[in-house]
């Protein structure tokens, strides 16, 4: 099955029909070079995501005055405040809309947005409709070892991460939202030029 094929699949089946299909060992045969040291649901309180939806590879500088300047709303951390890659689909299969990507941080709800930046909103209950606010209930997923392991991607369907946590929930049989209120972020403990070993995965706990 083609990458997006999987995917799409999220939105007509449920976790425990698509979990059928892999091998009960996948997740563990998934995590050569690597290993997942922790597994857990959060549901936060309602937040606001700041960031800006741009490519900063080749401009690491800008990228650390993003992070300067969300650090001057040191009024309105969210208590989960850490660099983050959000990534989502506009609430739209990922076969109709692209990955949008952006760096930034979960701030408190109503933080103040900053010239040029974006806000996406977030709540700890579902509203039933599609698009924002998303949920802030999510997958935490931990992990250590090799970070080009981690970030592999031939033979996933995104990166292994990705791929790992994701599969980890459907085998506890928990809801992805998928289209309508799915997003997957890379988490940065020490800051973008560190690499990422955190994953979050949208994930319906209640």
């Amino acid at each position: 099955m083609q990458p997006y094929g999987y995917i799409n699949f999220l939105s007509d089946c449920d976790s425990a029909v698509q979990w059928a299909i892999f091998m009960p060992d996948l997740v563990q045969q998934q995590q050569k070079g690597f290993r997942m040291v922790s597994f857990e649901y959060k549901k936060l309180p309602a937040m606001r995501f700041i960031g800006k939806e741009k490519d900063f590879s080749m401009d690491s500088e800008e990228l650390e005055e993003l992070f300067r300047t969300l650090d001057l709303l040191s009024g309105y951390h969210s208590g989960f405040d850490r660099d983050i890659l959000f990534i989502h689909h506009r609430s739209k299969g990922v076969d109709v809309e692209p990955p949008h990507k952006l760096w930034g941080r979960f701030m408190a709800a109503n933080t103040p947005v900053p010239e040029g930046f974006e806000a996406i909103e977030f709540a700890p209950e579902d509203n039933r409709q599609p698009g924002q606010p998303y949920l802030s209930q999510f997958a935490y997923a931990v992990f250590a070892g090799d970070q080009n392991a981690m970030h592999q991607r031939e033979g996933f369907d995104s990166d292994a991460m990705y791929d790992v946590t994701r599969n980890t929930i459907l085998g506890q049989n928990v809801p992805i939202p998928y289209p309508e209120k799915y997003w997957t972020a890379e988490v940065f403990p020490e800051g973008p030029a560190n690499g990422s070993y955190i994953y979050l995965f949208s994930a319906q706990i209640s």
